[in-house]
């Protein structure tokens, strides 16, 4: 357990790199936009943060030197180095927009905080419990503890050998590695996600401003932050899938304001605006991609809308800024299997480089497979967009729909009937994307976990949803806020919350994060000077580091001490184990049999020292496949040097409650070098106390064996 002492060590280096970095992007912005403010100029600051941050430790971990005192000292330089940019005239000064009244906007900060009260909920859960979001368990936490350890970013860490997700971009991960430098701990990580949806409501607000409906976008925004299938799963974890909507839609708000700028007719995207938009683009892409389609579409949107003869200069500075945000990953995935994006195997004749695989998860059907199957309507996607978005779902696409499609035909300027056709290509895409329906044919069991990824595209389209010109006037204003708050309330039951028995920290976490901020906002706009309000939002911090040091106790005493619901699928019996690594410091551990892979992050312990190791074996262009041999797994447990082993059963995607039986337990049988430790189920923790011999014997029948999904 850390130390006070080491705690305030901690949220002092996490201190400096926030004011170091936001220095840097405060500066930076008043010198290229220095006649934005307000709301806009906030979002381009936290865009530009975000990618020095993203940058910098990028290029610290290709050298390996991704340390805490190297991030802080690379990024106070480049503090420093900002102050010797030019002064910058462009893009115009900050679009004029009709200022909310107090009462609209005392109505966005209550749906704002109910919102966050549901979101604080989720939370703490993972308070008392630890991480329990199966996809973080998975790939993203293990990735943001291997860059933590390696302190690298060039490493392919293999978490299994069913998917390829070590060549997803890691953006995410990336900023949660960051968080562990800073502290020591993963306490923040389950929190980071408050932030992307305070960047979501902001941008929102940002795209209605201009035309005087922030307050309307920030609640139409609301409804969706608020969805099922989000606050199950951003809150308490490290999903990405929010984080990567909020910076789509921080690029969308960075052109409307460009756009909403210029004082002529002639409107046109160019200079540093349509940049910072291509940054925060890019940065959504380096998070994932499922937001391909929609950055394609917006990359046209910019050169179309470019002033005539400075197009090629607008794409130039467009893409240029997009691959700082994102093209990492895709780059490192060149060099490592030869294509950008090796889950791509087949782009129509041609066959790109990819990894082969041996196993496979699950069928990837998208929904346009099922698109005229009412057997798969009836009893999987409407049950599915049900639980994701509530009793009201067919409101909430319908209006999306009708959003894209009012903009197309009636938009109010060039840029929204443009990004109208955006969202709506971005939607259609989604129909497409591999996964979305995966599971054997005619049983799309992954539909409803996969929703997600339209998320994006609909936020998007939903926010022009209040934009149209037969919505202006005082009182349409008021009547549209009133159908949308109603909307959320009925649609997401926030009150459910209030039945929970975490209902108390979440009153109190919208206290001080909601509350206490909007009530300094509310004394500046009524004229409190800006010092006061320095000293208020730094009296704020201190308090949030002195409530914080008890939180981070209880957390560590209680992370996965009792894990009956750390892992969402039936069947995967690993209580035991992550109960014994709670205990483990400093131990190299393999695991093997998928089912410990797909729930790896467990066994890193509450430090995160212990070295965990997915037994498999490389093959061309970057693959990882599942050791096929006995003398070949034997052999694998030996190079890893480990200290422990854990073998567990094939997870199966199919039937999860049915797992299939994987060899390497019956591998182990006169090996050895190993001895049990203790078991759970078909789980068992071994250690290892010396070199397994190298050569099985028909005792181990069969001796070459790959389990597969049934219906694969």
């Amino acid at each position: 357990m850390p130390s006070f002492g080491s705690y305030l060590l901690g949220a002092a280096q996490l201190a400096v790199i926030a004011v170091a970095t936001g220095y840097a992007a405060w500066l930076l912005r008043e010198r290229l936009l220095p006649r934005w403010g307000g709301a806009p100029a906030r979002l381009v600051e936290v865009t530009v943060a975000v990618g020095l941050v993203v940058a910098v430790s990028e290029v610290l971990g290709t050298f390996g030197l991704l340390y805490a005192g190297a991030l802080i000292l690379a990024l106070l330089l480049v503090a420093l180095a900002v102050r010797f940019v030019p002064q910058g005239h462009g893009g115009g000064q900050t679009a004029r927009g009709v200022q909310p009244g107090v009462l609209a906007s005392l109505v966005a900060i209550a749906v704002i905080a109910i919102v966050v009260f549901d979101w604080a909920v989720t939370a703490k859960h993972a308070l008392d419990a630890g991480i329990f979001n199966f996809d973080s368990l998975w790939y993203h936490m293990p990735f943001s503890a291997d860059i933590f350890q390696s302190h690298s970013t060039t490493g392919m860490h293999h978490v299994e050998t069913v998917f390829v997700n070590w060549f997803y971009p890691q953006n995410s991960e990336l900023l949660h590695a960051i968080g562990i430098l800073a502290i020591g701990r993963d306490t923040l990580s389950l929190f980071i996600n408050f932030g992307w949806l305070a960047v979501t409501f902001l941008a929102a607000y940002c795209v209605g401003r201009p035309y005087g409906r922030g307050i309307p976008t920030t609640i139409v925004a609301a409804i969706l932050v608020g969805c099922h299938t989000l606050v199950v799963r951003e809150p308490g974890a490290a999903k990405n899938d929010l984080m990567a909507a909020a910076l789509l839609l921080a690029g969308v708000a960075i052109l409307v304001e460009a756009w909403n700028a210029q004082e002529d007719d002639r409107r046109a995207l160019y200079g540093w605006p349509p940049a910072a938009a291509g940054l925060a683009v890019g940065l959504a892409a380096g998070t994932r991609l499922t937001v391909f389609a929609f950055a394609a579409a917006l990359s046209v949107v910019v050169i179309v809308l470019a002033p005539s003869g400075r197009r090629w200069k607008a794409a130039g500075w467009w893409f240029v800024s997009g691959l700082v945000g994102g093209g990492y990953w895709y780059l490192r995935n060149v060099i490592v299997s030869g294509s950008p994006i090796p889950e791509v195997t087949k782009l129509g004749p041609i066959s790109p480089p990819h990894p082969e695989r041996l196993q496979e998860g699950r069928p990837g059907y998208s929904i346009a497979h099922y698109l005229t199957d009412t057997g798969v309507w009836r009893h999987y996607f409407v049950p599915g967009v049900h639980d994701a978005f509530g009793v009201l779902w067919p409101l909430i696409l319908v209006g999306a729909l009708a959003a894209c499609l009012l903009a197309i035909f009636s938009g109010r300027d060039r840029l929204i009937r443009w990004l109208g056709g955006c969202a709506l290509f971005a939607l259609v895409a989604y129909l497409f994307t591999p996964l979305g329906a995966a599971g054997v044919e005619g049983a799309p069991v992954g539909f409803a976990i996969n929703i997600r990824y339209v998320i994006p595209a609909l936020l998007a389209a939903l926010v022009l949803l209040p934009l149209p010109r037969f919505l202006d006037g005082e009182k349409r204003q008021w009547g549209l806020i009133a159908v949308l708050t109603l909307v959320y309330l009925i649609t997401d039951r926030p009150d459910d919350g209030l039945h929970d028995k975490a209902r108390l920290f979440a009153l109190a976490f919208v206290i001080v994060f909601v509350g206490v901020p909007a009530l300094i906002w509310l004394a500046r706009r009524d004229g409190l000077s800006g010092r006061l309000v320095a000293a208020a939002l730094a009296a704020l911090a201190v308090a949030a580091v002195a409530l914080g040091y008890p939180v981070q106790r209880h957390y560590l005493n209680h992370r996965f001490a009792n894990v009956t619901a750390a892992t969402s699928i039936p069947g995967m019996n690993l209580d035991d184990a992550y109960r014994w690594a709670r205990g483990v410091r400093d131990s190299r551990i393999g695991l093997a049999g998928t089912t410990a892979g797909f729930a790896g992050y467990g066994f890193y312990g509450p430090d995160l020292s212990n070295r965990v190791i997915y037994l498999g074996e490389p093959g061309p262009h970057g693959a990882f496949d599942a050791i096929s041999t006995c003398q070949g797994f034997r052999e694998a447990v030996n190079a890893a040097d480990l200290d422990y082993l854990v073998t567990s059963p094939f997870l199966n995607f199919i039937h999860p409650g049915e797992p299939v039986p994987s060899p390497e337990a019956r591998w182990l049988r006169g090996a050895g070098g190993v001895k049990p430790y203790f078991n759970e189920g078909p789980v068992t923790v071994w250690k290892v106390t010396g070199p397994l011999k190298p050569t099985c014997t028909p005792a181990n029948a069969p001796l070459h064996e790959v389990p597969e999904t049934p219906g694969s």
